[in-house]
């Protein structure tokens, strides 16, 4: 008696969807953009203002942009506030009272976009 043989089905092709493998995310696509700044003076006497002028990419212009401090290992919001220009450009003066080495950024209003850090010493 002849023995019997298993059908043999065939395997589905994948679609071209099933072998796309997922891109892996980059920085730059993760991030809602950037804030470059710079400090008009380094050291200034208490009294002296200092303006933060800096560009910015990947924001749109007119939206509000804060100044923070570093106080006791936490950034500060202060009360210094400016609007980017249509340009990309902005500048924020602020007028430091207290002596001592001020740690300071620029962020957006929603703290989503940051600036690196920039030292200013007052005397």
């Amino acid at each position: 008696m002849p023995t019997r043989t298993a059908t043999m089905k065939p395997k589905p092709m994948p679609t071209r969807s099933a072998t796309k493998k997922a891109m892996p995310k980059t920085a730059a696509a993760t991030t809602a953009g950037s804030i470059t700044v710079a400090a008009s003076h380094k050291t200034v006497k208490h009294g002296e203002a200092v303006a933060f002028a800096g560009r910015v990419k990947g924001v749109k212009a007119g939206t509000v942009l804060v100044l923070q401090h570093r106080m006791n290992g936490k950034w500060t919001t202060l009360r210094t506030t400016t609007v980017v220009n249509r340009n990309g450009t902005f500048t924020i003066r602020r007028t430091f009272t207290a002596k001592g080495n001020e740690t300071l950024r620029v962020v957006t209003k929603d703290t989503k976009v940051m600036s690196s850090p920039v030292s200013v010493k007052v005397s």
